[in-house]
């Protein structure tokens, strides 16, 4: 019989079998790694889906293909093996929240990441001008925008020529203009804030926009207040006494003006800030970010959240970290998407550069992020804990102080890989600024019809138009409760919708249990000051605070909120919501731009 001759492999015969089997381990990997995406996700429930649709995605891309997309471009930017797995498989956890311009752009040819700007105007008609097709030019992009008009002079005041000046208000209409012309045709309106100081000559003037017959209709505006100004109203100044009390009239009727507290915003302000007397002069549209603007820069800042709903579950784990990074490469690729404007052949482009040219100056030189939360009212409920009781402040406190320990440790990792932006040298850190609470009302829906942003629930039970779908929302957790005890019935909850979504009328309930399901307004609006202030001392920026007053509630008592908010250390104040309907339509203005 014939001895068969034993061939032995080539090398390259070697070759090929290992790139066979590292085909076959990626094929396996990749297989493994579908199942368990499909796993994931339980937040991309209808709604969310339906709403993802309707203007966050385009036509034929699916929300997990969509986060796979923006995983993947982030992992570029960081360079970090293993990321994309790691960011998509905390977001199927439901453990983000992504700013609408990241869903929108990330990753994409064109359009920019982020899409929150604040400007400085200074008194002289050229930076008037640059500073008005700033905002224009921002808002073409999406942008929302603010504006300090402190410096400009006031209506009278002598100017050039034996000329005299038309005043801050009037400037402000062209900006009005402006960002009216810009936004016809575009998707999203453009929207902006201008902020003037209460103790500015053309105030009572400016306490007037959006008022019947004015000019200015659109602008949704804010006051700066000093430590000095609120001291001497408080003890009876009457001049300033007649302002504030106009103030309150004005937050009460339409629900602004904002109310940013410029000392406090100063004095609790990042260490650089401080340090290097980079002055903050206004927030933005939300009254969240604590940043400085000047004559080379205006404000940007990234924005994201935390699912607070999942607290229990990311604490655990390195999310606040991951997230950290995340945001930095966002501020990447805002750089260097400005970047190719500035370089381009086409005239187009670095006329977009021309404009956003100080943006471009703050984001490369402070690269300055906000990282917040939403669903804390959700995490309270489905603890079945009340709102204001001391286990939140507990819980409150060691949230935020995590948070904040968490991302700045994340930032010095991204200093050692990355190296520290111009305004941080020698401070260990890449971002000057790491937290800030945005609203997020679109995006607390989108993740499985959260709570939004560190707001109490508004209702147990309301109607949200969807894709142009009237669809009821319940209250998950109160619907746990109901059937617990035998009530999730429908009887139950048309009598909780007949009651404006509260269940104070159930006698069914505890006490213990009616606490728990409070709703916005029937919270004391003194527990979302002093739970505010309980966070701001582990948050670098500010937070988007709103309260509620009922019609009927007394000045005095409204003056009471405003006052306790300044002494406390809060940095602003956002809207004053009231349930009058005409105040509410007056209110539709919400700023996806600044979404977090």
């Amino acid at each position: 019989m014939e001895k068969r001759t034993q061939l032995t492999p080539t090398t390259d015969q070697k070759q090929d079998n290992k790139t066979q089997e590292l085909v076959n381990a990626r094929k396996d990997t990749l297989s493994k790694l579908k199942t368990e995406e499909d796993k994931g996700f339980e937040w991309l429930n209808e709604y969310s889906r339906k709403f993802l649709a309707s203007g966050y995605l385009t036509e034929g891309v699916t929300p997990e293909g969509r986060i796979r997309e923006i995983a993947d471009r982030a992992e570029e930017i960081l360079q970090i093996p293993g990321y994309s797995d790691k960011f998509y498989g905390y977001m199927s956890e439901g453990f983000f929240s992504l700013a609408s311009p990241v869903w929108s752009n990330f990753g994409k040819k064109r359009g920019l990441p982020i899409s929150c700007f604040g400007s400085h105007i200074d008194d002289d008609m050229g930076n008037i001008l640059y500073t008005q097709s700033e905002v224009g030019m921002m808002s073409k992009l999406g942008g929302g925008t603010s504006g300090y008009f402190g410096n400009i002079r006031h209506r009278g005041a002598p100017v050039k020529n034996n000329g005299q000046a038309s005043g801050a208000v009037h400037i402000m209409q062209l900006f009005e203009s402006m960002v009216d012309v810009v936004s016809q045709g575009s998707v999203r309106r453009g929207r902006f804030s201008p902020y003037l100081p209460i103790d500015h000559k053309d105030i009572m003037e400016f306490l007037e926009i959006g008022t019947e017959g004015n000019p200015i209709q659109q602008l949704t505006h804010g006051v700066t207040v000093t430590n000095q100004w609120m001291q001497e109203m408080i003890e009876g100044d009457v001049e300033k006494r007649t302002i504030w009390a106009k103030v309150l009239q004005r937050r009460g009727e339409m629900g602004y003006p904002y109310v940013f507290f410029t000392d406090n915003a100063n004095d609790g302000a990042a260490d650089v800030y401080k340090d290097k007397n980079h002055r903050i002069h206004a927030s933005n549209l939300c009254t969240e970010i604590m940043l400085p603007s000047n004559d080379n820069w205006s404000f940007v800042c990234v924005l994201s959240s935390v699912n607070l709903m999942h607290y229990d579950k990311w604490k655990k784990t390195d999310a606040v970290e991951t997230m950290v990074h995340f945001l930095d490469a966002v501020i990447t690729e805002f750089i260097e998407k400005l970047e190719a404007y500035r370089d381009s052949s086409d005239r187009e482009d670095r006329q977009t550069f021309l404009f956003m040219e100080r943006a471009y100056n703050f984001a490369k030189q402070n690269r300055s992020l906000g990282l917040g939360v939403l669903g804390w009212h959700s995490l309270l409920q489905s603890k079945r804990v009340a709102f204001n009781s001391q286990e939140a402040y507990n819980l409150n406190s060691e949230i935020f102080r995590e948070i904040k320990e968490r991302s700045y440790k994340a930032s010095e990792q991204l200093a050692e890989r990355f190296g520290e932006p111009e305004v941080l040298k020698g401070y260990g850190r890449r971002n000057a600024t790491l937290n800030a609470i945005a609203p997020t009302t679109s995006s607390a829906f989108i993740l499985g019809q959260v709570s939004q942003g560190i707001e109490p629930i508004w209702s147990n039970c309301y109607v949200k138009d969807i894709a142009k779908i009237k669809t009821t929302i319940k209250n998950p957790f109160l619907m746990d409760l109901l059937e617990e005890k035998g009530q999730n019935t429908p009887e139950v909850w048309k009598s909780i919708r007949d009651m404006d979504g509260s269940v104070q009328h159930l006698d069914f309930l505890t006490e213990e249990e009616k606490a728990v399901f409070k709703t916005y307004s029937e919270i004391d609006q003194l527990d979302i000051i002093y739970q505010a202030a309980n966070r701001q001392n582990h948050i670098d920026q500010g937070q988007s605070v709103n309260i509620i007053v009922h019609p009927d509630m007394p000045t005095k008592d409204i003056n009471k909120i405003h006052v306790t908010a300044w002494k406390m250390g809060l940095k602003s104040l956002y809207y004053q919501h009231s349930m009058n309907a005409a105040q509410k339509f007056k209110q539709k203005k919400d700023c996806v731009s600044c979404e977090a």
